[in-house]
C-alpha cells in the first residue's frame, strides 16, 4: 500500500525523514461533492519520494508537531494569524500480528462518539481512538515490539480551514467492489473500474474553544477521466482534473482534538469483510503479504506572529 498526498500550499518537497515502504505526494482536494469532479492542485505537481525497504527493526517516531507560517490564515489577533499543520505517520503492521497491537487501543480514548456513530463505524470496518503525546512512547513501544512493522511519514503540511486534503491509499488505480453499511443498516455496493481509494481530510476550528480542531474525515473512492475543468475559487480560475467517485458518509466522522493530542484510525473488526470500506481502505496485500493500515494524525494549531 502507498500512501500518497498531493499540494497546491507547499509545493517544495523535503525528503522524509526515514525510509519508506511508499512513495509520498500531496494532494488538495476541491469541496465539490463525490460524486462530482474531484479536487486538485491550481498546478499539479505531485512530487515522490524514494521508497527502500524497510527493515523490521525501523524506529517508529510520533507525527510530528511543527509551527509553520501562512499569510494565507485568518487573523487571531493584532499581529498574530492561525496556522494549522497537519501531520501523518503510516504504520503498516503485519495481519497476522493484530491481536499484538491490541494493547495501544489501552492508551487511546475511543468513546469520542455517541452510540450510534460508534456503531455505524464499526459496521463498516473502521476503529477510532484519540490520545495524547504523554502516552506516544508507550503506544511506540507496542508497535516496536511487533514483527515486521512498516512506516511512512509525511512531512508536516501546512493546510487552511476547510480545504480538503486527500490521502491516496492505493498503489496504482484497480477494479474495486465496495460495500458500505448505511444509518438504516442496509448493505450497499458497486463496482469501479480502475478507481483509487482515498481519504477526505479537512478541519475548522472551534469557535467556542480555539486551541481544539475539529478534524473530518470521509472515506471516498475516485476514477480520473479525460480531460480538464475550469473551476472558479476565490475569485480565481483554476483548472483542475476531472474526477468521478463516490463519498462513502456511512464511514465517515469528526473528531475534537485538544493540544498535543493525535487521532488513530485503524481496521475495525469487520474489516476483514470483502469489499467492506473499512477493509478496502486499511488493509492490503503487500507483496504477498497482508497488512493493516493504521493512520496516525496530528493538527497542530500554531499562533504565529506577523512581525509587525
Amino acid at each position: 500500500m502507498k500512501l500518497q498526498l498531493r499540494a497546491t500550499l507547499n509545493r517544495e518537497h523535503r525528503p522524509a525523514a526515514w525510509a519508506c515502504l511508499a512513495g509520498l505526494c500531496l494532494l488538495i482536494a476541491a469541496c465539490d461533492p463525490l460524486p462530482v469532479a474531484m479536487h486538485q492542485p491550481t498546478v499539479p505537481r505531485p512530487a515522490t519520494t524514494p521508497t527502500p525497504a524497510l527493515p523490521n527493526s525501523t524506529p517508529i517516531a510520533p507525527p510530528a508537531a511543527t509551527a509553520v507560517a501562512d499569510s494565507s490564515m485568518p487573523h487571531a489577533t493584532a499581529g498574530m494569524y492561525l496556522g494549522v499543520v497537519l501531520s501523518v505517520l503510516h504504520v503498516q503492521i503485519p495481519h497476522e500480528h493484530r491481536q499484538q497491537a491490541e494493547p495501544l487501543w489501552n492508551h487511546l480514548r475511543e468513546d469520542l462518539f455517541g452510540s450510534a456513530v460508534v456503531l455505524r463505524l464499526r459496521r463498516n470496518g473502521l476503529r477510532v481512538g484519540v490520545g495524547n503525546a504523554q502516552w506516544w512512547d508507550a503506544v511506540k513501544a507496542t508497535l516496536d515490539a511487533i514483527d515486521g512493522v512498516r512506516s511512512v511519514e509525511l512531512d508536516p503540511v501546512r493546510l487552511p480551514a476547510n480545504y480538503p486534503l486527500a490521502l491516496e491509499l492505493d498503489q496504482q488505480p484497480r477494479e474495486q467492489t465496495l460495500f458500505f453499511v448505511g444509518e438504516d443498516g442496509i448493505l450497499s455496493g458497486d463496482t469501479w473500474p480502475l478507481a483509487r481509494t482515498v481519504l477526505r481530510l479537512s478541519y475548522d476550528l472551534n469557535l467556542q474553544n480555539p486551541d481544539r480542531v475539529r478534524l473530518t474525515i470521509v472515506p471516498e473512492v475516485r476514477q480520473r477521466l479525460e480531460g480538464w475543468r475550469w473551476v472558479q475559487r476565490a475569485g480565481k480560475l483554476t483548472r483542475e482534473p476531472r474526477y468521478s467517485g463516490r463519498a462513502f458518509p456511512a464511514a465517515s466522522f469528526t473528531a475534537e482534538l485538544e493540544p498535543q493530542e493525535f487521532l488513530l484510525l485503524a481496521p475495525g473488526p469487520r474489516a476483514d469483510l470483502w469489499g467492506l470500506i473499512g477493509g478496502a481502505l486499511l488493509t492490503s496485500d503487500v507483496d504477498g503479504q497482508r497488512f493493516d493500515s493504521y493512520l496516525f494524525l496530528r493538527a497542530d494549531l500554531n499562533h504565529v506572529s506577523c512581525g509587525y
